[in-house]
């Protein structure tokens, strides 16, 4: 895999690949016509509005200062998209980032709604009550929020990363700046997208599979005494 080439160009290393599980069913049940979800979703609509969702903080490995440019892009189209940012602080000093952020913010007249952490259960609606999920990382080693949307049956638009692409396949959309990411975001909220083959894809990638891979993998390379 991409992740795996990294690795052996810096170290000289050989992984072996396993990928993450996603608890899906999580994810599909809240985009469900049960009637507890779709009330829980349209409270989260009656909140936010339409908007675009991000998961994963203020930080540069998340492409956050990108995600402000390409909502201000966006909103040029669509005035009336929010843009919502949900995720907690990390162990990582960003405040210059973070500073930057809110600088850039008060250029574009861009008033993002900042969640931070947000309960665990009530993540999943969140996400399903998306217009589209945005995911302009500049570094991932799977992309599991971007898995969990699609599980949720929401369009997503990603960065152009090789991994993502050796993940996600043709699920997503993909864009490389600031002006294509909106673009795609614009297109996505337009037309939609089958979300058959996505919620296929967060299915088949189980948390039972990958313990599973994980049992293997020691079990052919026992520690030695």
């Amino acid at each position: 895999g991409a992740v795996a080439a990294e690795v052996r160009a810096g170290w000289g290393l050989s992984p072996t690949v396993i990928p993450n599980g996603v608890a899906a069913q999580r994810f599909a049940t809240a985009a469900s016509d049960d009637p507890v979800a779709e009330a829980r979703r349209a409270e989260w609509r009656r909140r936010l509005g339409r908007y675009v969702l991000a998961v994963g903080g203020i930080e540069p490995r998340k492409g956050t200062l990108d995600l402000v440019e390409a909502y201000h892009l966006l909103r040029q189209r669509d005035p009336d998209v929010r843009l919502v940012i949900a995720g907690g602080e990390t162990l990582f000093d960003y405040r210059d980032y973070r500073a930057e952020f809110e600088r850039r913010c008060a250029e574009l007249d861009v008033q993002p709604l900042i969640l931070g952490a947000v309960e665990d259960d009530d993540l999943p609606t969140l996400v399903a009550a998306s217009s589209v999920f945005a995911f302009p990382s500049t570094k991932e080693g799977f992309g599991l929020a971007a898995m969990e949307a699609l599980a949720a049956g929401r369009p997503v638009v990603t960065r152009d990363l090789p991994v993502l692409r050796e993940v996600f396949g043709n699920t997503v959309r993909y864009g490389a700046t600031p002006t294509q990411l909106a673009g795609l975001m614009a297109e996505a909220m337009e037309s939609g997208a089958d979300p058959g083959p996505g919620r296929a894809l967060a299915a088949s990638l189980t948390w039972a599979a990958a313990a599973s891979r994980h049992v293997e993998f020691y079990a052919a390379h026992p520690m030695p005494a």
